[in-house]
C-alpha cells in the first residue's frame, strides 16, 4: 500500500532533498505523482488504455490494462463509472498514479547572468529542458531556479530553447512582462555547422511547418505544401494525423571562423523569427547543418535523435522491463489499488547587475562531464534506486534512470548567445565548441 507515501502533483514545488548528484549526473530521487490529464479533441470515442498505450508509449500496453484493474489508471466525470473499455468523452479526466522517475541531467548549475526590475536572464546549460516536458518536472531550469533562488517568486519563461541547447534565456518575473512584445528582441545565436561557409552573409526567407507527432521541421510553401527541396538527414513522412500549418521563418547567417583543419565553421545565426528548429533547419537547407545535429545532417557525435515510432518505444521498454528481476514484478493480491484516502493526500493537481559568476568554467568543465556520465555506467550501484524509494509495481525499479530511455546529455552546438532591446543587453560566455583553438573530434 501507499498510504503512507507523500503524493505529489503538478502543483508540488521542488525541493533541494529532491536531487541526487552521481558521476557528473543530475538525477531525481524517485517519487509517487498523481497525473491529471483532461481529454484532447483527437481522443475523443477511443479508451483510455488506447490513449496512453499510444501517446505515452514508454510502457507496454499490459501495463495499463493492469493499472486500470488496480485504480491507479482511472477516469472521472461523466454520469455512470467508467470502465476500461468506456469510449472517452469531453467531459471525461484521466488520472494515472504511478512512481515517477526522471531522466538525469548534466550536473551543471543554471547561472543567473543579468537581472533586472522585470527579468531574469540565466546561462541554460545543454542536456536540461526549459520547463516540464514529458518525463521531465523537477530536472527543469524552471524548477531548479526555484529551489535555488526561492526569493525570485513565481516565475514565467519569455522563451524556451531546446534540450540539448545551451545560452542566455530569458525569464520574466510577472506575467504581464513575460507578455510583452518580444519581437523588438535582437537574438544572435552561435552554430557550429559541416563545411567551410561561405564568407559572404546569407539569408535564408522559407516557410516552415511544425509535425509534433514527428517532432520535426519541414520546409513548406505558403500554402503549407512540402517543398521539393527539405533539410539533409533521414526525413521522415509527415504524419497522416497532422495538417501541416505554414510559417513564415526568417533567419541570417554570417561566418565566425573556420576550423583549422577546414571541417567545420562557427557561424552566427540571427533569427527574424521564431519558429521550432528554425536555426536547425535553415542551416541544413543551405547544406551546412550544425556539426552534431544527427536529426538534420550532422555527422558528429550529439543528442539522440527522439525516437518518433510508438511502436520501436513499446518494444524497447517491455524489453527492458521483462529483464527486471521477479522481485519487482507485480504480483497478484499484493494490494496496490489507490483508494480514495490515498488520493486525498495529493494536491490540487488544477491547477540589472551583471553577476560574476562562473559560466565559463561550466561552460569548459562540460567535457569532463560527459566523460564521467556514460550510459554504459547507469547500471552500478550509484544508479539504483534506495530501497526505502522502490516499488514493486514500479517497471523502472531498481533503476534511477527510466530503462530504455534515451541518456541525452549531449549538447547541440547550437548556442543562444545574447540578446538585446532598447532598454538593455544580455550577453553569455561561449561554449568550449566555439573557442577559437577547438580541434574536431574523432567521428
Amino acid at each position: 500500500m501507499v498510504s503512507n507515501k507523500v503524493v505529489e502533483s503538478a502543483e508540488s514545488p521542488a525541493s533541494i532533498d529532491d536531487y541526487i548528484r552521481v558521476k557528473g549526473l543530475r538525477l531525481v530521487k524517485p517519487y509517487y505523482f498523481d497525473f491529471l490529464c483532461s481529454v484532447k479533441k483527437r481522443w475523443l470515442g477511443m479508451t483510455i488504455i488506447d490513449v496512453f498505450s499510444e501517446e505515452f508509449a514508454s510502457r507496454p500496453r499490459s501495463y495499463y490494462e493492469q493499472a486500470f484493474e488496480d485504480g491507479r489508471l482511472r477516469i472521472e466525470g461523466g454520469k455512470t463509472p467508467a470502465q476500461a473499455d468506456t469510449p472517452l468523452k469531453d467531459n471525461h479526466r484521466m488520472r494515472h498514479f504511478i512512481h515517477r522517475h526522471e531522466p538525469p541531467v548534466l550536473d551543471l548549475p543554471v547561472e543567473i547572468v543579468a537581472e533586472t526590475d522585470e527579468l531574469v536572464a540565466v546561462h541554460k546549460p545543454a542536456s536540461i529542458p526549459v520547463h516540464v516536458s514529458g518525463q521531465y518536472r523537477k530536472n527543469t531550469v524552471m524548477a531548479l531556479l526555484q529551489v535555488d533562488r526561492p526569493d525570485l517568486g513565481r516565475l514565467f519563461p519569455v522563451h524556451r530553447l531546446d534540450k540539448p541547447v545551451s545560452g542566455l534565456l530569458l525569464i520574466a518575473k510577472s506575467a504581464a512582462a513575460a507578455n510583452d512584445d518580444q519581437g523588438k528582441i535582437l537574438k544572435a545565436y552561435i552554430a557550429r555547422v559541416l563545411g567551410h561557409f561561405p564568407s559572404e552573409a546569407v539569408t535564408v526567407d522559407k516557410h516552415l511547418a511544425w509535425d509534433s507527432r514527428r517532432n520535426h521541421a519541414f520546409v513548406v510553401d505558403s500554402n503549407g505544401r512540402l517543398a521539393e527541396k527539405q533539410s539533409l538527414g533521414a526525413v521522415p513522412l509527415p504524419s497522416q494525423l497532422q495538417q501541416l500549418q505554414a510559417k513564415e521563418a526568417q533567419t541570417s547567417f554570417r561566418l565566425l571562423s573556420v576550423a583549422a583543419d577546414g571541417k567545420t565553421s562557427l557561424v552566427e545565426c540571427l533569427p527574424k523569427t521564431g519558429r521550432t528548429h528554425q536555426i536547425r533547419v535553415h542551416l541544413s537547407w543551405l547544406g551546412y547543418p550544425i556539426a552534431n545535429d544527427s536529426q538534420y545532417g550532422g555527422t558528429y557525435k550529439g543528442p539522440d535523435q527522439v525516437r518518433t515510432d510508438a511502436a520501436t518505444v513499446r518494444k524497447e521498454t517491455s524489453l527492458a522491463a521483462q529483464e527486471l528481476p521477479n522481485s519487482n514484478k507485480r504480483q497478484k493480491g499484493s494490494g496496490w489499488a489507490v483508494t480514495s484516502d490515498n488520493r486525498a493526500q495529493s494536491d490540487d493537481p488544477c491547477g540589472q547587475k551583471q553577476a560574476s559568476c562562473g559560466v565559463l568554467d561550466a561552460c569548459q568543465s562540460e567535457h569532463s562531464l560527459l566523460n564521467k556520465a556514460q550510459p554504459e555506467s547507469v547500471s552500478s550501484a550509484e544508479f539504483q534506486v534506495p530501497q526505502d524509494l522502490q516499488d514493486g509495481m514500479c517497471l523502472n525499479c531498481p533503476n534511477l534512470i527510466p530503462p530504455g530511455y534515451p541518456t541525452d546529455i549531449h549538447p547541440l552546438w547550437l548556442h543562444a548567445q545574447s540578446y538585446s532591446c532598447e532598454q538593455w543587453s544580455f550577453e553569455c560566455p561561449k561554449p568550449a565548441w566555439a573557442s577559437l583553438n577547438w580541434a574536431s573530434p574523432a567521428q
